[in-house]
């Protein structure tokens, strides 16, 4: 013991100040922090699942819709009228898939998104 009595005080102040619990605590910000974004990816991920799962007739007919005084909305209402109501499941199904053909063709060429 060759510390003076400052010195002393000088080495319990230092020691106060040191926190043992630093990285604990910042190991749980950064766990939270990922949680977080975990989470929110997987809403992301469901509510993408969810819209990719709506009938592709009325993703065109919202688009034309949206766009004020467009002519190909009152079409598009009619078409999609039709791939919900027909009887038969099969024709259902070919106008469910030539409006999915119609939202790529518009993404490929056009480069718009048809949400």
């Amino acid at each position: 013991m060759d510390e003076t009595p400052e010195e002393l005080e000088q080495i319990r102040r230092e020691a106060e100040q040191i926190d043992p619990y630093k990285y604990r605590k910042r190991s749980r910000r950064i766990a939270a922090i990922a949680l977080g974004a975990l989470g929110a990816g997987a809403v992301w991920g469901v509510l993408e699942l969810i819209d990719m799962r709506r009938n592709p007739c009325e993703r065109l007919r919202d688009h034309y819709c949206r766009q004020a005084g467009d002519p190909r909305c009152t079409t598009y209402q009619q078409i999609f009228k039709e791939s919900v109501d027909d009887e038969s499941n099969k024709m259902r199904s070919m106008i469910r898939s030539q409006c999915e053909t119609k939202i790529k063709r518009l993404k490929d060429e056009d480069g718009v998104r048809v949400r």
